[in-house]
């Protein structure tokens, strides 16, 4: 199981890769739809556990770590900033989850689980490692421009040499 905070640590790292955005929308986005798909633990357990609904779509990792769930979180979150953020953070948390135990993609037209089971406790370590490392490097050249390419030429004249 890989932890929440992790999820959230990918998510905005893909973000910095992928958009370079100086904005905060787009982190806002990634952070809340790769956090979203656990939301199953606090809102389908109560309902579980008092009976009213049952199966394997409303444990954890069913129903909302499909991809109608996706899509439509996804939609949602465009609402209030870019919907390709909101893909991303939503993306990475069914990869991470589907690399640590399995998840049901295609909830709820076919209940199968489809997945690997690596290690959780190593894959979080790593999965933090690299995205602390990404988002810190990210910062880094943002703050100092890295990405734009210096280019420089030889002076022409005498005048530009003496300078």
């Amino acid at each position: 199981m890989v932890a929440n905070g992790v999820h959230i640590l990918i998510s905005l790292a893909l973000v910095v890769l992928l958009f370079r955005s100086e904005r905060p929308e787009p982190y806002l986005i990634a952070a809340l739809a790769a956090a979203g798909p656990d939301i199953d633990t606090f809102v389908f357990r109560p309902l579980v556990e008092l009976g009213y609904v049952e199966g394997v779509l409303w444990m954890h990792r069913g129903l909302t770590h499909s991809l109608l769930a996706g899509i439509a979180l996804t939609v949602l979150l465009a609402a209030f900033g870019p919907w390709r953020a909101a893909a991303v953070g939503f993306g990475s948390h069914v990869l991470l989850d589907f690399l640590s135990g399995g998840v049901r993609p295609f909830a709820p037209f076919d209940p199968t689980l489809y997945g690997v089971s690596v290690d959780w406790l190593l894959l979080n370590m790593l999965i933090s490692i690299i995205a602390v490392t990404v988002i810190l490097g990210g910062l880094l050249g943002m703050k100092y421009d890295l990405g734009q390419q210096v280019v420089s030429r030889a002076p022409e004249t005498t005048p530009e040499r003496s300078r």
